[in-house]
């Protein structure tokens, strides 16, 4: 199968734009579906016909063999939650907010994961970044803001803006002002499609000087505040993540601990499933002490 370059869909879309035709005028030039079109735009689409492709370069009049991008493409996410369980709603607006951006929005899609602490916001937010790192064709970029750290200052936008500057490569010396660097930034962000995931934050003033500009990219804010302001100035989503379900309380333990340790000490793992309440840090802790100590009853966790 040919192998085509991850910026096809930006190349489609500015080609589409600078020819000034919608989606609907380029299916009807060349034949192709609506459907077709926005899939190659969304890089739902990554390996598209050679026959697709031809028609869309003899329409919009685009290289053959286009030079091969110098651009880095950061890709920063920590590491994925092995044994990730739940939240089948949350992933699904996540991806319903995609889907509807960021190529088909005017706007950068912003959303906000908000919860109590030990909740899995963090787990959630770079679950679904691993899964869907492939639809944004630049990259992926990462900063932790510390925003609840007792131990560590929250990290300042400008320090924060200093790094995404540099995740970004951008040439020359970075300037010092807040300004000036949220002004480079966000030109170094215009015209490519990346994911932004800001872990941690404080408030909304920490947030903000970071939101991309232009269209094409997308926010995932996670935060023990709900960031209201957020939400009502900028249009941020809201996603709330609550506690896991008994079941997959239990099904967490089972992946951690085994399915033959918790059924030979069925009450005592019942117990420890109750009383964390469904926080998953809180089961992990638990679990961790357990899988240490193999010996160790699950009823003196439990007691």
């Amino acid at each position: 199968m040919i192998r085509y370059p991850d910026t096809l869909g930006d190349d489609i879309v500015t080609a589409r734009q600078r020819a000034n035709l919608t989606q609907e005028e380029l299916a009807d030039r060349t034949g192709l579906s609506v459907r077709s079109i926005r899939n190659l735009e969304s890089a739902r689409v990554t390996q598209p016909r050679p026959a697709t492709v031809r028609l869309l370069r003899d329409v919009l009049g685009l290289p053959a063999h286009p030079a091969p991008s110098a651009r880095i493409r950061p890709m920063q996410l920590p590491l994925d939650i092995p044994g990730f369980i739940g939240r089948a709603a949350q992933l699904t607006q996540l991806d319903r907010l995609l889907d509807r951006g960021p190529r088909r929005m005017s706007t950068v899609v912003v959303s906000v994961l908000s919860g109590r602490p030990g909740i899995g916001k963090t787990a959630l937010a770079l679950h679904w970044a691993h899964r869907r790192a492939v639809r944004f064709a630049d990259g992926v970029l990462h900063v932790h803001l510390r925003g609840s750290d007792p131990a560590k200052p929250a990290v300042t936008p400008s320090e924060a803006l200093g790094c995404l500057i540099e995740a970004l490569d951008v040439p020359g010396v970075v300037p010092s002002g807040l300004a000036a660097r949220a002004g480079l930034y966000r030109s170094a962000l215009a015209g490519r499609r990346m994911l932004l995931m800001l872990d941690d934050a404080r408030d909304a003033d920490q947030v903000r000087p970071l939101l991309p500009g232009a269209p094409g990219c997308m926010v995932v804010v996670t935060s023990r505040d709900r960031l209201t302001s957020l939400i009502a100035g900028e249009a941020a989503h809201p996603v709330v993540v609550d506690e896991l379900t008994a079941d997959e309380a239990w099904e967490l333990l089972r992946i951690r601990l085994g399915a033959h340790r918790l059924t030979a000490e069925r009450e005592a793992a019942q117990k420890i499933v109750t009383d964390c309440a469904g926080v998953p840090r809180a089961l992990a802790v638990a679990a961790a002490h357990a899988a240490t100590q193999p010996r160790l009853p699950l009823a003196e966790l439990a007691w």
